[in-house]
């Protein structure tokens, strides 16, 4: 059996992390909570980050004692059967191959429409997701260094910017006036997508030298996701009217302008495209170990199971990977798919992936610990569920659908062997 080469070190495993992490919605979310909910935004933000630890403290847990590149899909197989691990990997699979190419999108329609090139729109994707199959090609190791690069790039950028916008402006004091439950319920289903990831981080972990050290890396990516969020929100608190239309299509360009003035401008676009290429060469990385793992577990041809001998890299998969999200890409800059379907579909499949692991985790661990965090988690999926409404509850379903598929090919395929030893 095929296996990845252990050569992922702590401080490399905590950028490709935040990389991960770090994507589209750093680009849109504070805004639009803003917009939204005016000096009371801070709210959702501290309640999608508050409710998302047990859930980081299961992924933690299940990453550090069965290390696989599949992942969710290994963690559910292992815990609830194989008909769940398989529907699992399944829709983390179709969860990234929509992801994906949405945050590649989302990058072109900022550089298209701040530097005045419409064919950036498509262009853009295409570049980077070349890019970024070129760079899994190369290995975790090339990969992981680039993001550290990309990340520190990105972390100036966005300190910067902030402390000049609270530094010039005067801090402003956020609200403790309470918003309406609805449009608080709206904002924070909107928001917790910018917590959503770390179940994507966990097809690396398999490549991860110790995984001991893989909780210490999710403490680390979530208090430096928390710390960045934080400052982006005072930085527009300081500069930006919350009634300021353009903070639902480009917060970013209007912190940058009135914090940096005339370097404003340059200032965003450099920040998108550090910000989208860190996201897809992590993502697309990630993508690329899921995809063998779900093969060398009999889910996909076996062919994509293949590593190159020198490095154990599945090259395969990631040429796969890589042509799937260019095509997919094009079509949605295009409009041939819709842009939008893309992103609801995949941070919805991200949440359900989250409850699975939290499932899985209720069932493998033991203790007093394991069944507080299991509780805590079970009132979070529930209420993000409720929250979330027809598009969140769409996603269970599917679940639900293909989760009984796999089970009837399994039983089926059994019956099978049955009768034929029998």
């Amino acid at each position: 059996m095929s296996e990845l080469r252990k050569s992922t070190g702590v401080f490399v495993g905590t950028f490709v992390a935040l990389s991960t992490i770090l994507g589209a919605g750093m680009m849109v979310l504070p805004g639009t909570s803003y917009y939204q909910l005016g000096l009371s935004a801070w709210m959702p933000w501290a309640v999608a980050a508050l409710s998302v630890v047990p859930l980081l403290y299961c992924y933690a847990w299940l990453g550090r004692r069965y290390p696989a590149a599949s992942g969710v899909a290994h963690y559910a197989e292992v815990a609830l059967g194989r008909s769940t691990g398989r529907t699992s990997g399944m829709l983390a699979t179709f969860a990234l191959v929509t992801g994906i190419p949405a945050t590649a999108i989302t990058g072109g329609r900022y550089l298209a429409e701040f530097s005045g090139a419409a064919a950036l729109t498509w262009a853009f994707p295409v570049v980077v997701l070349a890019a970024a199959t070129a760079v899994a090609l190369l290995g975790a190791n090339v990969s992981g260094r680039l993001q550290v690069t990309l990340l520190l790039a990105l972390f100036a950028l966005v300190v910067v910017t902030a402390v000049i916008a609270i530094g010039s402006h005067g801090p402003a004091v956020p609200s403790t006036r309470l918003p309406e439950f609805s449009a608080l319920g709206t904002a924070l289903t909107a928001v917790y997508v910018a917590f959503t990831g770390w179940e994507t981080v966990a097809f690396t972990f398999e490549e991860h030298k110790s995984s001991d050290a893989i909780p210490r890396i999710f403490v680390t990516s979530y208090l430096v996701v928390v710390a960045l969020y934080a400052l982006l929100l005072l930085g527009i608190f300081a500069v930006v009217d919350s009634g300021d239309p353009a903070l639902n299509s480009a917060p970013l360009l209007l912190l940058a302008e009135r914090a940096l003035g005339g370097v404003g401008r340059p200032m965003t676009l450099l920040l998108v495209i550090v910000t989208i290429t860190a996201n897809v060469c992590a993502s697309v990385l990630a993508l690329s170990r899921l995809v063998f793992g779900m093969a060398r577990s009999g889910y996909l041809p076996a062919a994509l199971s293949r590593v190159r001998t020198r490095d154990a890299n599945p090259v395969t998969s990631v040429v796969v990977v890589g042509l799937v999200l260019t095509v997919i890409a094009v079509l949605g800059a295009l409009g041939l798919v819709s842009f939008e379907a893309l992103f609801v579909v995949s941070g919805g499949i991200y949440f359900v992936l989250y409850g699975v692991g939290a499932a899985a985790f209720a069932k493998l661990a033991d203790g007093v610990r394991a069944r507080v965090v299991t509780a805590l988690c079970g009132v979070t999926v529930l209420l993000v569920t409720l929250l979330a409404g027809p598009p969140m509850w769409l996603c269970w379903a599917l679940f639900a659908v293909v989760l009984l598929g796999t089970s009837l090919v399994d039983r089926r395929r059994r019956a099978r062997v049955s009768a034929t030893s029998g």
